[in-house]
């Protein structure tokens, strides 16, 4: 099939993809060798970077204070075995970490978060895609330095559905809206195309992040990285976090405050209860409560700790949800389609 018909299909039988909810954004792990609290504190600075988007929230004097006397941020613990090493699995209370970051001054992201498809090129004799098999270990540095950021990443398999509908050649001169089509299958909302390029001293990288504006393919941001692979990695990693902050991060306030939240065309109680979760995974939101249902619109009351922008913000990851005319209200239309 050509790449022209496959664009044309993916635009009448396209299917919604909504934002990833991350169910471990509050779980840490380390290795332990007799000292608890150094474990727990370990655990907990994977936490805070993961929630916060930000490697150096471990420096704030708050943070290291807290990272020496974690006990008050363990929600639970256990213990499972990675070959020989014995690691602690910890849980910690999300209310907890959100204020200690929100008392160092950062802000925030919640469990849902955009999945990012990243289609990287390498420039050789050959150009490449780099693959989620591949045995050159930029899938698992990738992979690894996402993981410490809390970013739901996809590579492509480059098995004959990504071969038929993706070439190197348009990755290397970012032909976003096909490829974001083809990322589909990934369950990607955004896509991240780059161009890699061997050097003396390692590698460079130099990438722009796509995602659909008015019904186009729109780069939303780029970035460079130099350096080995972990470098580069590591540098992507820490531009796309600090984007998607900007972006869709919150500042939490001292005070709370409630928000009505119409959502209308939900069909049953499954729909119903898959919103809540939603919303329960929004940065600025602390709590959800379903109120009237009326037919198949819904009212819910959100409890917000940051401000009403952070929770429009947040809910513009949701390509289900898509805003209706409203007046001094928010009103949303569901569509799983």
């Amino acid at each position: 099939m050509s790449k022209f018909l496959l664009a044309c299909c993916g635009a009448l039988f396209a299917c919604a993809v909504g934002a990833a909810q991350l169910d471990d954004l509050y779980q840490g792990m380390a290795p332990t060798s007799g000292d608890m609290q150094a474990a727990q504190g370990q655990a907990l600075a994977q936490v805070l970077i993961k929630v916060s988007g930000k490697r150096d929230i471990v420096d704030k004097p708050e943070v290291v204070k807290a990272l020496a006397d974690p006990k008050a941020f363990v929600q639970r613990y256990g213990y499972q075995d990675e070959g020989e090493v014995k690691l602690l699995n910890a849980n910690f209370i999300p209310a907890k970490v959100n204020a200690l970051i929100a008392g160092s001054d950062y802000a925030l992201l919640g469990p849902a978060r955009p999945q990012l498809a990243l289609w990287l090129v390498e420039d050789g004799a050959e150009r490449r895609i780099i693959s989620d098999q591949s045995g050159d270990g930029w899938s698992t540095a990738l992979r690894s330095q996402a993981r410490v950021l809390g970013l739901p990443v996809s590579i492509p398999l480059m098995d004959l559905d990504d071969s038929m509908a993706v070439s190197a050649t348009d990755v290397w001169g970012r032909f976003a809206g096909p490829i974001l089509q083809a990322s589909q299958r990934y369950g990607a909302e955004m896509v991240l195309l780059g161009q890699l390029v061997a050097k003396e001293e390692g590698w460079s990288l130099t990438w722009t992040l796509y995602g659909p504006k008015s019904g186009a393919a729109e780069p939303l941001t780029q970035g460079e990285a130099q350096g080995s692979r972990e470098e580069v990695a590591s540098q992507l990693a820490d531009g796309l976090a600090a984007w998607l902050v900007e972006q869709y991060g919150a500042r939490l306030g001292a005070t709370s405050s409630t928000q009505t939240l119409l959502v209308e065309g939900v069909q049953g109680i499954d729909e119903m209860i898959s919103l809540q979760k939603l919303l329960q995974g929004m940065a600025s939101v602390s709590q959800v409560t379903i109120g009237q249902l009326d037919g198949d619109k819904v009212n819910f009351s959100l409890t917000l700790q940051g401000d009403q922008a952070d929770l429009v913000r947040s809910l513009e990851l949701e390509p289900r949800l898509q805003p209706l005319p409203a007046e001094g209200s928010l009103r949303y239309q569901w569509s799983q389609r």
